[in-house]
């Protein structure tokens, strides 16, 4: 029901529904998943265990909005599937490692671009 209320923005509120939270990138918090979800939609993400995501959004309904580290994907997720994680420093060392990932990657995908010219 949030998406479609997302589609279409109230006239009195345009800037968005008081029942969520939204956040920044460099502020958002971080959940690991703990029970496996399949993606009944096209915005939603499919999860597996171990999977790390960043919140951009949380609704009063028990879902979330997030990115998932690994890959990029966004899309939303059950909140009862995950849960928070509240260390400071285990936070860090996951963008760290997300960094470090999409660093590899481009230098993979510039290595591809120079040897097929």
């Amino acid at each position: 029901m949030h998406r479609w209320m997302a589609a279409f923005p109230n006239p009195i509120n345009p800037d968005g529904d008081d029942d969520e939270v939204i956040y920044e990138d460099w502020d958002c918090p971080q959940v690991q998943c703990v029970e496996p979800y399949i993606a009944q939609q096209a915005d939603e993400l499919t999860l597996e265990p171990t999977e790390i995501i960043n919140i951009i959004r949380k609704t009063n309904e028990g879902c979330y909005e997030g990115i998932r580290l690994s890959d990029g994907q966004k899309g939303w997720f059950p909140s009862g599937n995950v849960i928070e994680i509240t260390n400071e420093h285990v936070r860090r060392r996951n963008l760290r490692e997300r960094y470090r990932v999409m660093q590899a990657a481009s230098m993979v995908t510039i290595s591809k671009a120079n040897t097929s010219s």
